[in-house]
C-alpha cells in the first residue's frame, strides 16, 4: 500500500486533482478528504470578525478517527472504508491511496509520517479565494472568474479568517512536503509535471 497526501490551500485544487489522481494510478479507492473528519466548529473571537465559529483550526477535526482510517487502510484493506465497488484488489500490483486535505501536514507527526508520497499545492490568496467562492455559491463552471462578483462579506471572513489561518501552517506544511508545485506548474488542469512526478516515486518505492 501507497499512501499519497496531498495538502494545500482550502480552494486551491486540492480535491480536483485527488479525484484524477486516484483514477490515473487505477486506485481501488476513492480519495479520502480530510474534510469527512470535521466534528464541529469551534467558536472563536475575532479582532475583526468578532464572535463567530471556525473550521479552520486542527481543533475541528477528529484527528484519532482519521488516524485510525489511515492505520486501517494500511493493515486491513479488504475491510477498510472508501472501497470502488467496480475495482478489483491485485495485490500483485501496487495500491495507490490518494489523500488529500487543508491541514493534511499540520495535524501531528503520527499523520505526517503516515504518508509515502506527501506534496503541496501551493497557490495564491486571489486565486483560492475565487474558487472557494465559487464552490460556496455554486457558480457556473462554464462562467469565466472574469464575471464573478465575489461579495464584500464572502472577501471579509475569507480575507480575515481562512487565508491568515493557513498561513499560520504553510512553513510547517511545505517542510513536511516532500515536494511543492506551483500554481502555474498545474493551473487549468494541467497535471501533467505532478502526474509525472508521482509516477517516478511510485517506482522508486515499488
Amino acid at each position: 500500500v501507497i499512501l499519497i497526501g496531498i495538502a494545500g490551500p482550502s480552494g486551491c485544487g486540492k480535491t480536483t486533482y485527488a479525484k484524477h489522481l486516484a483514477d490515473y494510478l487505477h486506485s481501488p479507492f476513492l480519495p479520502i478528504s480530510l474534510d469527512n473528519f470535521f466534528t464541529s466548529p469551534i467558536d472563536i473571537d475575532h479582532p475583526i470578525l468578532g464572535r463567530m465559529v471556525s473550521f479552520e483550526e486542527p481543533a475541528s477535526i477528529n484527528i484519532d478517527r482519521f488516524l485510525t482510517i489511515l492505520r486501517q487502510i494500511n493493515s486491513d484493506l479488504e475491510n477498510a472504508p472508501m472501497r470502488r465497488s467496480n475495482f478489483a484488489i491485485d495485490k500483485n500490483q501496487p495500491i495507490c491511496i490518494v489523500v488529500e486535505g487543508f491541514l493534511l501536514f499540520a495535524l501531528s507527526n503520527d499523520v505526517t509520517s503516515m504518508f509515502d508520497i506527501r506534496i503541496f499545492l501551493d497557490s495564491t490568496q486571489s486565486r483560492c479565494r475565487m474558487q472557494r467562492f465559487r464552490r460556496k455559491t455554486h457558480v457556473n463552471p462554464k462562467m469565466p472568474d472574469s464575471q464573478v462578483a465575489i461579495t464584500d462579506h464572502f472577501s471579509r471572513w475569507y480575507d480575515n479568517l481562512v487565508w491568515p489561518e493557513y498561513l499560520k501552517r504553510r512553513d510547517l506544511q511545505m517542510a513536511n512536503a516532500e515536494k511543492v508545485f506551483k500554481p502555474e506548474e498545474y493551473q487549468d488542469r494541467n497535471y501533467t509535471k505532478l502526474d509525472t512526478y508521482i509516477d517516478q516515486r511510485v517506482k522508486e518505492i515499488v
